[in-house]
């Protein structure tokens, strides 16, 4: 029977299930209302990142990268990527260009 966790360690681990959430949703440019209940994150004991799976299918499978950290201070970080395979060859788009919208 697992000891029951203190509520820094419930903290720590909730935070690093919504950084997740968080970052997926960002990097497919939908935002909470993909709806975050088709985010599973799983993570171990230790609360270790085991898995990210998104309707059943894990993104790391799927040509996703998936990395969470935690730096000084205890600020907990996430970020999820599509891999170079899976964009095809995505267009670059010189800063000034963005500027340029941005004032238009």
């Amino acid at each position: 029977m697992a000891l029951p966790l203190s509520p820094r360690v419930k903290a720590e681990r909730l935070t690093k299930i919504w950084c997740l959430k968080e970052a997926y949703v960002k990097a497919i440019g939908e935002g909470v209302g993909f709806g975050l209940q088709r985010i599973d994150i799983s993570l171990s004991d230790d609360g270790v990142l085991d898995s990210v799976k998104v309707d059943g299918k894990s993104l790391e499978g799927d040509g996703w990268s998936v990395e969470l950290g935690i730096l000084d201070g205890g600020y907990i970080w996430a970020c999820i990527t599509e891999s170079s395979e899976r964009l095809g060859n995505p267009k670059i788009v010189p800063y000034q260009d963005i500027i340029n919208v941005m004032h238009s």
